[in-house]
């Protein structure tokens, strides 16, 4: 490797090591979709309540389910079970809701909370849900029952939930609990020898809600409703549900892939362009001409000086200069007897004694055969100061 190839891999390899600093050490923002996964351990995921929900139903098992209801209980035996479902919409079609139906006829246990239900579902058990945003938007909630009922309600805030029912069913169906402004939040409907628990506050089932904002204790109150026995956690109605993914979709959907995945694509495109560089001919260095006219002037000055015709000179400068002031302030300096000094010297910005010494010494150059060395320096300075006078 020789010295000019190295700098380039040095480079690259700084960039590299840059990139992956950034990636170890920077704050991971925090996930605040609503997906209510088991496993997530993010504010609005359920892991808390996953993980402890064995204290509710103790020595029985916990089954998550990823598939419809249809679908699992086509494998499953015929116990009696808790069914428990906590999605944002509960969006079911018609054989899923007949299913549900159906195990409730056998004496199943289903609790359902979600902040949105199909309309099938909802004219089956005769509910419907209503909206609406309060002005300070925080909920408290409580219970009916004077047992679970606390004297100082439950208080959500990040976590708040404005979602009740506001149709029942009010001769099958009992209210278990409320918000501030006396909505009902959760109900239970007995159908056939099973029970339906509906809530429309999924929100209170999430980690954020049960562990920072402490209300754990609402959650386990709800959720004791339901008997001792088997329980099936749903894992297919959420939010976010995992789907097959694509090898490109995975390695984007983890953090650590992905960022790989961009350095070896940005490490790619660094060596096409330094490669694409180095292979390219090489275009020769075409030196700009050069400007010889300070060279000309400079040896036909010294050829005039040489030959110490200084008058000659002098009078070469005048004139010069004249046409540079004709050129720039229509000045004629060559007609003394219509040049008025003290105008002319303000329009060429100038002073006018030095530009009445100018046309003394012009004057008496042209009256003389010949001029010696130090009349033509100091005419030649004159000359000078005007130049650097007017530009």
């Amino acid at each position: 490797m020789n010295k000019k190839d190295r700098k380039y891999y040095v480079f690259i390899a700084l960039i590299l090591i840059s990139i992956i600093i950034v990636e170890v050490y920077k704050p991971k923002p925090i996930d605040w979709r609503f997906t209510l996964e088991q496993k997530d351990k993010i504010p609005y995921g359920t892991y808390v309540l996953f993980n402890t929900i064995n204290d509710l139903f103790p020595e029985k098992q916990i089954i998550s389910n990823n598939k419809t209801t249809w679908e699992f209980t086509k494998e499953q035996d015929e116990g009696l079970k808790n069914y428990i479902y906590i999605a944002e919409t509960f969006n079911i079609d018609k054989l899923e809701t007949q299913t549900l139906l159906d195990l409730a006829e056998k004496g199943n246990n289903i609790f359902i909370s979600s902040r949105r239900f199909t309309g099938l579902f909802e004219d089956t058990l005769k509910f419907a849900v209503s909206h609406i945003f309060f002005n300070d938007s925080i909920s408290k909630l409580n219970f009916y029952n004077k047992r679970l009922k606390r004297n100082i309600p439950y208080v959500y805030k990040k976590s708040a939930s404005f979602n009740f029912f506001n149709s029942l069913d009010t001769i099958n169906c009992e209210v278990l609990a409320y918000d501030k402004k006396k909505n009902v939040i959760f109900f239970r409907q007995t159908y056939g020898k099973g029970v339906f628990y509906i809530s429309s506050v999924p929100e209170v089932f999430t980690n954020y809600a049960m562990i920072t904002e402490k209300n754990y204790d609402f959650a386990n109150k709800m959720l004791s409703y339901l008997p001792v026995r088997n329980t099936i956690w749903d894992a297919y109605y959420k939010p976010f549900r995992k789907e097959k993914k694509t090898s490109l979709s995975f390695l984007l959907g983890e953090r650590s892939l992905k960022t790989a995945y961009y350095t070896l694509l940005f490490t790619i495109l660094l060596f096409v362009v330094f490669s694409a560089k180095r292979k390219q001919r090489i275009i020769p260095i075409i030196k700009p001409y050069k400007n010889k006219t300070s060279e000309f002037v400079h040896t036909i000055s010294g050829l005039y000086y040489k030959s110490k015709n200084h008058k000659d000179i002098a009078l070469k400068r005048f004139r010069y200069l004249n046409n540079f002031l004709q050129n720039k302030y229509n000045v004629n300096l060559s007609d003394k007897e219509g040049v008025n000094i003290e105008k002319t010297a303000l329009k060429i910005g100038t002073d006018s004694d030095l530009l009445k010494k100018l046309l003394h010494d012009h004057s008496k150059i042209t009256k003389l055969e010949t001029i010696s060395e130090q009349l033509l320096i100091n005419f030649n300075k004159i000359i000078e100061d005007i130049y650097n006078q007017c530009r």
